[in-house]
């Protein structure tokens, strides 16, 4: 529940008496940090509590003043790392079993009766359509644009698919035709087995095609507006709100100051939910020569020993509130998830992605098209030339500048205020719930 002193913005004086279910899959950073700041632009009243099956990210839920409870059958290491990969696109295996689905859906179930809940809000999180649609339930989707219906429609009928280059002839006739096999994928390609099974014992149809399955009451899409394809139409069930990236608590720490003081570039490092060990040695291994200092906050992922390994110009710290680096940082080099992506964005700061799964492709491609980033395949990470491309990215006058141009672009939209504001229309109906709407002309930039 929201903690007293922590008011919201957006009330209006007005009173709201509800609860609402906060259910990101709490393996994954983004998710949890998006529910978050969302949940924190809820209004008075509005009793947010947060629940997952895995204790990884819920310090950052207690942190922000909210309730987090834990369900039973709790994920193990083995079955998050799965459930993510599954997620992500770099793996068709995944830990939902008939049996683990059914545990699932019959605690979520329970908590939904439980506290009364008057709308459950979501990442991917899979149970919960079966579980939510079950209990009669609004259900509320805060997502990317990628893979979405409305993503797949545009990919049709614009014979393109959002994360391929179309610079040349040849580019623009692979992503046409990969356009059209990502359409007829997600719309005939089913959910797995179980999931139909599952939802059939609890009495809940779901659509046959993956992207169908995975569609909420209620899509709030977490994309800057400018970076999607242009003359979207958007389903009556979709909305674009903008970008929501994490605010995560802490001071900057000292050493960011430090940095930015000296002669040389600082470039930002990040690697997300979604890195992995590998590819953040194959990246920093190689900065003895580059023309900077680089802060990495990946000491999750790396030991002590390979700490020691890198070279002197590299400063691994915990995760850090990226959000408040501002002009400390000249270049980021991040995977191109929508969060980093955002952060990165939204403080004007040119970057280089290395996309780890298609999701982040196109968050990164968007931003190269738009001319903000460039993209290096992940397969080329360990063999590419990093001290010369950070040099060429820093001396590139008109990458800067279009990061500054992004930077104005991102500061007219409030994605957690607007999702907010969705969340009450949907309980309250259209005008209500949070005093006047706010004007809807802010996302109207492309």
């Amino acid at each position: 529940m929201r903690a007293s002193g922590a008011p919201s913005p957006e009330s209006g004086g007005q009173a709201h008496a509800c609860r609402v279910l906060f259910a990101p899959e709490t393996i994954n950073i983004a998710e949890v940090t998006r529910s978050i700041e969302v949940a924190k632009r809820m209004p008075d009243g509005v009793d947010c509590v947060f629940t997952g099956f895995s204790p990884r990210n819920s310090e950052l839920i207690k942190q922000a003043g909210f309730d987090f409870i834990l369900q039973e059958p709790r994920l193990t290491d083995a079955e998050a790392r799965q459930a993510l990969d599954f997620d992500q696109g770099r793996s068709l295996r995944h830990p939902f079993t008939r049996s683990m689905l059914s545990q699932r859906v019959a605690s979520e179930r329970d908590l939904i009766r439980r506290l009364c809940s008057g709308a459950v809000v979501i990442g991917v999180t899979p149970s919960q359509f079966i579980s939510a649609r079950a209990e009669s339930v609004p259900l509320v989707f805060v997502r990317p644009f990628a893979y979405s219906l409305p993503h797949l429609e545009a990919a049709q009928r614009l014979g393109s698919t959002g994360f391929l280059p179309r610079t040349t002839a040849a580019q623009r006739l692979i992503d046409r035709a990969s356009a059209a096999a990502l359409h007829t994928v997600g719309m005939r390609v089913p959910l797995p087995r179980p999931f139909y099974q599952v939802a059939a014992d609890n009495g809940v149809t779901l659509p046959s095609s993956f992207a169908a399955g995975l569609t909420a009451d209620l899509n709030l899409i977490a994309s800057a507006p400018h970076l999607l394809p242009p003359s979207l139409e958007m389903p009556e069930d979709h909305r674009v709100v903008g970008p929501i990236f994490a605010h995560l608590p802490g001071e900057v720490p000292p050493i960011v100051a430090e940095l930015a003081a000296g002669e040389q570039p600082l470039v930002y490092f990040a690697v997300g939910s979604s890195g992995n060990r590998e590819l953040i040695l194959s990246v920093l291994s190689r900065m003895e020569q580059a023309p900077c200092q680089v802060l990495a906050p990946v000491r999750s992922y790396l030991s002590e020993a390979d700490i020691s390994s890198l070279p002197a110009n590299v400063h691994v710290t915990d995760w850090l509130p990226a959000d408040r680096l501002g002009d400390a940082i000249d270049l980021a080099i991040t995977h191109g998830g929508e969060g980093t992506v955002q952060t990165s964005c939204v403080q004007g700061w040119p970057f280089i992605g290395i996309p780890l799964q298609f999701e982040q492709r196109f968050n990164v491609q968007r931003c190269v098209a738009f001319g903000s980033a460039r993209l290096v395949n992940q397969a080329d990470a360990a063999t590419t030339d990093w001290p010369a491309l950070i040099r060429t990215s820093l001396a590139d006058p008109d990458m800067r500048g279009r990061a500054k141009r992004m930077a104005r672009l991102m500061e007219r939209l409030d994605g957690p205020g607007e999702a907010a504001r969705s969340i009450m229309e949907l309980l309250e109906g259209p005008g209500t719930g949070l005093g006047a709407r706010a004007s809807r002309s802010s996302l109207a930039l492309a």
